[in-house]
């Protein structure tokens, strides 16, 4: 009877087990290292993810997910892309290189003999997990090609044109898009010009999604794509939408019921730190000011020279030890005893060591979250994307400064680094709002895998009917025309009445001529 028993659980949990497409082909770290903590967690629970990426695990694939590695079927468009070209972008700018971005990739990704295998396969899927609202809306053709429910994970943050495809659009006078550096605090002309973002952003995404519609049309030719709903239908037709965003790390905003925010996924279970870099920390008695500027920014890259030198003459001169990511093995010039040089650092764990008084990041939201998670104020050098934006903030809430490039000299620099340093209020405020952003009823990882299988048993529980509504209809344009047509009749009416009394009333008062003999 017990072995019976033993046998029942365990169907019962196969049955429960659900098999899951994750499709994420850029190339983009620091997106992936919000996508694989959250996989890697519905794989321990029992699910299958099969992992279509042209970013690849390095070494062991963790248990429960099937990695399909296409990366190799794809051109090397990575290293032809200067970020630099990114910095001090007008929003137009913006928007123009994220799409050619996207249009650039697309249709290597979708051209993929491994890709259009999947695309004409028998393959089941219960879900689909992608990054579709983030310049990949083709993706959305995956849903009704599996007859899977759609979830989307979005690791850049709150933004507007997700907001306006699921259903809740922005409002321009508290809300900011990430390409808009302000706060919710906004005079006139900042609610201005946070209007025209919006509206910018807005009719962008609109206008590309024409040749998102293309890359659809052309290359997702499965059996059945006839049935395929109109391209809007598909891509608003999200049963969960997965945010790398919390209100303690930014502003409080409105949200849909099938929008949960997960921003804390990446953090992860403390380990030991190397042997050498646990040394080097221990014997800080100033304490240890952290660098590093992500994975994206080549901060050895002959181009930062000038920059590095800077940083240099100010590190020779504090009482504390720096650790510094430098991504080759040489240092041209004299490095100064206090500087550690290693082309990569386990951040979260020198965040955590109880030493670590600084962190001098380029303002990426991962970093600045486990910046908040362990405590330690920042000094931010944004580039491009959320970076400038998230700093913003960053010093609003008090808990470190933005220095930006064209900023940067040894004057700005020392002082900056000197005032956070030794202003007790910022390593005070960073500590209360670690408290605030720790305090939660579950991680964020648990979070993110409890709604992503209640909408795979309960796929429409959590959908708000703005998801079905056309534009015109969300919007109330047509309300608002029609209110505007009868203003316009009554208007009209009321004018040609009072014309017709006028007449009226003159001829009424116009004496008659008296016949002449």
């Amino acid at each position: 009877m017990k072995l019976w028993t033993l046998h029942f659980l365990f169907l019962v949990a196969y049955t429960e087990a659900a098999r899951l497409l994750a499709f994420f082909p850029l190339e983009t770290k620091s997106h992936h290292y919000v996508f694989r903590p959250i996989m890697e967690a519905l794989g321990r629970r029992g699910h299958e993810v099969v992992y279509y990426t042209g970013y690849p695990y390095e070494g062991t694939v963790p248990p429960g997910i099937v990695q399909v590695d296409f990366s190799g079927e794809l051109p090397d468009y990575q290293s032809t892309i200067n970020l630099m070209d990114l910095v001090n972008n007008t929003v137009i700018e913006d928007l123009q290189t994220l799409f050619r971005f996207s249009f650039l990739l697309s249709p290597a990704f979708l051209e993929s003999p491994t890709v259009q295998k999947l695309i004409h396969s028998d393959e089941k899927f219960d879900a689909v997990l992608s990054e579709s609202y983030f310049i990949q809306e083709y993706l959305s053709a995956f849903m009704h090609k599996f007859n899977a429910v759609g979830i989307d994970i979005i690791s850049l943050g709150d933004f507007g044109w997700m907001n306006e495809l699921v259903g809740l659009p922005d409002n321009p006078s508290y809300q900011v898009d990430y390409k808009a550096v302000l706060t919710p605090n906004m005079n006139f002309w900042e609610r201005v010009y946070s209007t025209y973002v919006n509206v910018v952003t807005t009719s962008a995404g609109y206008h590309y999604l024409n040749q998102m519609e293309n890359f659809v049309d052309k290359y997702f030719n499965y059996t059945g794509h006839e049935s395929r709903p109109p391209f809007m239908q598909l891509l608003s037709n999200r049963s969960l939408i997965l945010v790398n965003y919390n209100n303690v790390v930014g502003y409080p905003v409105p949200k849909p019921p099938h929008r949960k925010d997960i921003a804390g996924v990446t953090i992860t279970p403390r380990k030991p730190l190397p042997k050498q870099v646990k040394k080097f920390m221990d014997d800080a008695l100033n304490g240890v000011i952290y660098f590093s500027l992500g994975s994206n920014v080549n901060v050895s890259h002959p181009t930062n020279r000038k920059m590095v030198k800077v940083f240099m003459k100010v590190f020779e001169e504090v009482p504390q030890k720096i650790l510094m990511k430098w991504e080759t093995t040489t240092f041209e010039g004299k490095l100064p005893k206090n500087v550690h040089l290693e082309k990569w650092y386990p951040q979260q764990d020198v965040l955590a060591h109880n030493n670590t008084v600084l962190f001098i990041t380029h303002g990426g939201y991962l970093s600045l979250v486990e910046a908040v998670h362990f405590g330690v104020p920042v000094i931010g050098i944004p580039y491009f994307g959320d970076q400038a934006k998230n700093f913003r903030f960053v010093e609003e809430a008090g808990i470190g400064k933005m220095l930006k490039l064209n900023e940067i000299n040894y004057d700005n620099l020392s002082r900056m680094v000197k005032e956070v340093l030794s202003n007790k209020t910022y390593k005070d405020e960073m500590t209360r709002m670690s408290k605030m952003f720790r305090d939660r009823l579950v991680e964020p990882v648990d979070e993110a895998v409890f709604w992503i299988e209640h909408v795979i048993k309960y796929p429409d529980v959590l959908k708000p009917k703005a998801l079905s509504m056309s534009y015109i209809q969300l919007h109330l344009i047509d309300v608002m025309l029609f209110v505007i047509s009868v203003l316009l009749a009554v208007v009209f009416i009321a004018w040609k009445s009072i014309t017709i009394i006028v007449r009226l009333f003159k001829r009424k008062s116009t004496p008659s001529k008296e016949k002449t003999s």
